[in-house]
């Protein structure tokens, strides 16, 4: 039976998601994310298997080894030398527990683990939007997906919103659908920005809704400021206003949902924006 090789596509955004793409295909991929929505689905697949597989991992990293098999390895006794024949002479295989043996033991539960975790991505899956935290997981993974997905879409001109502007009825419907999360698209133009469109990513796997607006006059004319709200929580419900990777993120949280908005950590007025964001939105 035959096994279905993974296609260039799939070799590029794996790499692309492991962190071992070169500079020039870094910037190949990203560009390929921001045009090609079936590479999009199939880049947030391979992350989300990656993810379970590194889970599964650290998951397995965790369980104690049973002290009677660390006795029983440890105190194994060397097999009998095999008969040496003078006409057939065959060396002894002595078997003995090394570190290298240890390492190299290693390296194949990781590997099982991450073909597990990628099989398991893999499969289709219905649609949620309720956020599940996993124990332990940290705010600032899916906070830092959303600052890389502003960080990348800020720099587009062409192709900065997937719906624009104009279809405001359409982003109601598509993203309370998506993401679960009820909402209106605010006037900010007393703020100088004006509505160019919207997004639908995941960010922790879950996903986010992201309003789009570019600063049309005063200072910082043409930077671009996102509105995004998703299921997910913060760590303690708290609301946040820092600065990540030179991009500034002001938070908070209603019983039903987390809003963010998101900008240039040189725009001051963020916290203004965001006040103004949660009495309209």
């Amino acid at each position: 039976m035959s096994t279905a090789q993974p296609s260039p596509l799939e070799l590029r955004l794996s790499a692309y998601v492991d962190g071992e793409a070169g500079e020039h295909d870094r910037h190949s991929v990203e560009e390929l994310l921001v045009n090609d929505p079936q590479a999009r689905a199939l880049h947030d697949t391979l992350k989300r298997g990656a993810d379970i597989g590194r889970q599964a991992f650290d998951d397995m990293l965790k369980e104690p080894v049973p002290l009677d098999l660390v006795r029983a390895i440890r105190n194994a006794p060397l097999p009998r030398r095999a008969v040496r024949l003078p006409q057939a002479p065959r060396p002894s295989i002595a078997f003995k527990p090394s570190a290298p043996r240890v390492f190299a033991a290693c390296l194949l539960f990781f590997a099982l683990g991450s073909g597990a975790g990628y099989m398991l991505g893999n499969r289709p899956a219905t649609p949620e939007v309720t956020a599940i935290s996993a124990p332990g997981a940290s705010s600032r993974d899916w906070l830092d997906d959303i600052i890389a997905q502003y960080r990348l879409y800020a720099r587009q001109t062409n192709h900065l919103a997937e719906i624009p502007a104009e279809r405001a009825a359409d982003i109601l419907e598509w993203l309370t659908t998506n993401t679960g999360v009820g909402f209106r698209i605010p006037d900010l133009g007393d703020s100088g920005l004006t509505f160019q469109g919207a997004r639908l990513f995941t960010a922790g796997g879950t996903p986010v809704g992201q309003l789009l607006y570019r600063r049309t006059d005063g200072e910082g004319d043409g930077d671009v400021i996102a509105i995004s709200f998703t299921k997910t929580r913060p760590e303690g419900n708290r609301s946040i206003e820092e600065i990540r990777n030179d991009t500034g993120l002001v938070t908070w949280v209603t019983p039903l949902a987390t809003y963010m908005v998101i900008g240039p950590s040189s725009a001051a007025d963020l916290d203004d924006i965001a006040a103004k964001a949660a009495g309209l939105i």
